[in-house]
């Protein structure tokens, strides 16, 4: 089995992974093709399947490129991921951590039922399972390169705790690059055309909003100005539907619901863990079409919720968070205009408004990859492109400030939260 690479996007919903051969045994240089053993990219490369330029392919855990970062504590000791992780949590709650990558930030260690847990093994072993993945899938030998990205704006201290996470599953000295730098990378490598002109990233993901202007330098992309809402992200869309469905439900018959609210025996437990899961295929079932049926237990009939509606509940806090990316193009020093491109990236980046709201804001389509949680992963292994020209064709001499060295001083704003929703 020739060398190999590994990339980890861990994120505070879900985590995926991306692998890539090396040519002549080196690590860092272009992949020569996706990897051969990487379920469902098997033969194939590019978009289409998920890959990247330079060979790089998304791996699958129990047929999904989505491993939840959800960890649970076993009746063994042991510390689940997956799906063992996911139906202990919605029968033992209380034994769950659902944001590892979130509580590696706040506290060094959590309560899962009785026992205190290092939320250092919490991460570690969301890692240890993604690489023992694709540990099987390349012929069981070790990456010569392990890639871990971040957000942006951690600052070293956070960053220490992740590279020893990492070293506890196994992946010692492992590169870390910005989620926004690898998600330009993965956009430079299947763009069309380009010009070397800044590109902001908007990276709605589970949990998360984050958002990045990046300048082209000669090694590729450099963050110069970030900022994020760390409390506004996907599941606060899944939670806008289920709202609706509430409404809907105790408008009609409050009895119901209001069972299935104070139900604490294991069967109740389960039917509101489905009811969450049905919540979501229907949230991304919207991205595609106009109608879902949502089925509850007590009522005869299922719930009818049109796109319409849905799309009306979530507009204003993706106007906020499309405000956010605006702002932070704007402490760059730049306007839309010049801007190379809008790239977006995270799973729920795919929610229709996000879309409209970006051209209506910044006059211009934004680029979404077909896979936009598993851009970052990819963009990760995707080597960076070529240094712009020299001779004044980069974006910067023409009005974007280049000449200018304050004023791509990296600005960092973790701590703006826009206050459109409140689900404490």
């Amino acid at each position: 089995m020739s060398d190999w690479s590994l990339a980890i996007d861990f994120g505070t919903c879900f985590t995926t992974a991306a692998v890539r051969a090396e040519q002549s045994g080196a690590s860092g240089t272009s992949g020569t093709s996706a990897m051969s053993g990487t379920s469902g990219t098997s033969g194939t490369s590019g978009t289409e399947s998920g890959g990247a330029a330079g060979g790089a392919a998304a791996v699958e855990i129990e047929n999904s490129r989505y491993l939840p970062s959800l960890v649970c504590l076993g009746d063994d000791g042991r510390l689940l991921t997956g799906r063992a992780a996911v139906q202990l949590a919605a029968q033992r709650p209380e034994r769950a951590e659902h944001h590892p990558k979130r509580a590696l930030l706040r506290q060094p260690a959590v309560l899962l039922d009785d026992r205190e847990v290092d939320t250092l093994d919490l991460v570690a072993a969301v890692l240890a399972r993604v690489a023992a993945e694709a540990r099987a899938r390349c012929g069981g030998t070790d990456p010569v390169r392990t890639v871990l990205t971040h957000p942006a704006d951690w600052s070293p201290a956070d960053l220490d705790r992740l590279v020893e996470a990492a070293g506890r599953a196994g992946l010692d000295a492992p590169e870390l690059l910005p989620e926004p730098v690898a998600a330009a990378r993965f956009h430079a490598a299947i763009a069309t055309a380009g010009d070397g002109a800044p590109i902001a990233v908007y990276d709605l993901g589970g949990g998360t909003v984050d958002t990045a202007v990046l300048r082209r330098e000669g090694d590729g992309f450099r963050a110069v100005a970030v900022a994020g809402d760390p409390d506004f992200g996907g599941r606060d869309l899944d939670q806008a539907l289920f709202e609706l469905l509430r409404d809907r439900a105790l408008d009609l018959d409050p009895a119901p619901w209001q069972r299935l609210q104070a139900d604490r025996t294991s069967a109740g437990a389960h039917q509101r863990s489905q009811l969450s899961r049905e919540l979501t295929l229907a949230k991304e079932s919207l991205s595609s079409t106009g109608t879902v049926y949502l089925a509850v237990p007590g009522y005869p009939e299922p719930f009818v919720v049109q796109g319409g509606e849905y799309r009306a509940a979530v507009t204003p806090a993706l106007t906020a968070s499309v405000g956010l990316l605006e702002r932070t193009v704007a402490r760059a020093g730049l306007t839309p205009a010049e801007l190379g491109a809008v790239v977006l990236c995270g799973a729920a980046s795919r929610t229709p408004p996000v879309a409209d709201l970006v051209a209506a804001r910044f006059g211009r389509i934004p680029e979404l990859a077909p896979d936009p949680k598993a851009a970052v992963a990819l963009g990760a292994l995707t080597d960076p492109p070529a240094a712009p020209p020299p001779d004044g064709a980069a974006a910067g001499e023409a009005g974007s400030g280049a000449a200018d060295p304050d004023r791509w001083a990296v600005a960092h704003y973790p701590d703006e939260v826009d206050p459109w929703f409140d689900y404490d």
